[in-house]
């Protein structure tokens, strides 16, 4: 189940990066892209714990 989470996050991340946007915008949008890797990078660490979600 966890890796089926992180791929769907990895999904909406490349969806943002596709996505066109200018100014601040896309600045809100490349904080978003990064807060998602956060939460890939936690549901790895979690997974590697065996801690499932």
């Amino acid at each position: 189940m966890t890796g089926e989470l992180i791929k769907e996050v990895k999904h909406i991340q490349q969806c943002l990066v596709n996505k066109d946007m200018e100014g601040e915008e896309w600045e809100e949008k490349m904080e978003m892209v990064r807060k998602l890797e956060d939460v890939v990078t936690y549901l790895k660490d979690a997974m590697g714990r065996g801690i499932e979600f």
